[in-house]
């Protein structure tokens, strides 16, 4: 993408963010929104156009405005400089999976780039929270569907108080899917289908490198 391009995009979108999270009531804030939606389409920013996406089906301003911080860091922020990328290290990563195997599989994925470090693992959401509180990872692999606390719930916990970004990979969040829109709303990064269930045997091979460069965006790594 043109840097003096994207450069002029982002000195426009970040006052559109401000407005947003200002925004006096839901008509107002809709009006900013479409904005940021023509934009975003304008430019092809794809993981910011199914943000927004997500976020036209809000009917709450309490909502809309919460999510201007998000649409910040997409969009009107600094692209981290290659030394500072070199220098922060790993990005610590937290995987929330019900399943042991399925756990195994992302740590072999993640163990194809050296940029993350898998800090540690949870069963549920509500392990995965606490798991978050004690390790502070910087990004958190999180499953949908599992027992207790389960991902949707995790999410809105994660929302108040929680730590780095999540990229959902679940079976049950095929992009473009009801689930995948819902997580984004919830301001999950980007939702990664499992590509046949949730001891799919052949995720590595099928859907690591469209894993690993889903997590490179939401932390802001090169491919």
């Amino acid at each position: 993408m043109d840097e003096e391009l994207l450069a002029a995009f982002r000195e426009e979108f970040a006052p559109l963010c401000a407005a947003l999270a200002a925004a006096a009531d839901l008509a107002a804030a809709q009006r900013i929104l479409a904005q940021m939606q023509a934009m975003a389409d304008g430019m092809e920013i794809a993981p910011l156009q199914a943000r927004l996406r997500a976020l036209a089906e809000t009917e709450a301003l309490a909502e809309l405005t919460a999510a201007a911080p998000m649409l910040a860091a997409f969009g009107g922020g600094e692209e981290p400089a290659p030394e500072a990328l070199a220098e922060r290290g790993p990005v610590r990563t937290l995987i929330v999976d019900d399943s042991a195997m399925m756990r195994r599989l992302l740590r072999g994925i993640l163990a194809g780039d050296p940029r993350f470090h898998v800090v540690g693992e949870a069963g549920d959401g509500a392990a995965g929270l606490a798991a978050q509180a004690e390790l502070q990872p910087e990004l958190t692999l999180l499953d949908l569907e599992m027992p207790g606390l389960d991902g949707l719930g995790f999410l809105a916990e994660w929302a108040l108080s929680g730590h780095g970004q999540v990229v959902v990979v679940s079976s049950a969040a095929h992009p473009g899917s009801p689930a995948a829109l819902e997580v984004l709303r919830r301001g999950a990064w980007a939702a990664v289908a499992k590509p046949s269930g949730a001891l799919s045997p052949d995720l590595a091979e099928r859907s690591g490198a469209e894993i690993l460069a889903t997590l490179r965006e939401a932390t802001g790594l090169a491919a």
